[in-house]
């Protein structure tokens, strides 16, 4: 039995070349789930999005406590709607890097770190706006939060 079978010098650029591909491709498809799933439509405490930051919140507080907190997560609203407009353009130029014929590994790198930079700027803020009211609640209102959660 023959088997086919590339020459050697060929074989690693062609691997090379699917594995630089594959890695770019899988990090727009990550950008852009990580840009939809920050989609900033929340409406209260219910909603998507930004709201990711208060579900551990939910049931462990109460009403009025809840409310304050969520006030202040959506007068940070406007910051929040600029991280995602920059997510989005900075997808938008990974996008353009991962679809050049020969792919620049090292930018492509260097946009994925600024993605994840820009997230963490985001979610940073976010924290710390939702930490900051919740700590001006009154202790007793704040108690059960030592509560061990279930899984959901």
């Amino acid at each position: 039995m023959t088997s086919i079978a590339l020459p050697a010098k060929r074989r690693p650029r062609w691997v090379l070349l699917a594995l630089v591909a594959s890695l770019a491709v899988n990090a727009f498809f990550l950008g852009a789930l990580a840009t939809d799933w920050l989609d900033l439509g929340w409406g209260g405490k219910g909603g998507r999005g930004l709201n990711f930051e208060l579900r551990w919140l939910q049931g462990r507080l109460p009403d009025a406590g809840m409310d304050k907190v969520v006030a202040a997560v959506d007068a940070a609203r406007p910051a929040a709607e600029r991280h995602y407009d920059r997510l989005k353009e900075l997808r938008g130029q990974l996008g353009a890097l991962a679809a050049a014929p020969a792919p620049d590994r090292a930018a492509i790198d260097a946009q994925l770190a600024e993605i994840r930079a820009e997230i963490d700027r985001m979610l940073t803020e976010l924290q710390r706006t939702s930490m900051d009211a919740l700590l001006t609640l009154p202790a007793d209102m704040r108690a059960k939060l030592a509560e061990k959660q279930t899984a959901r």
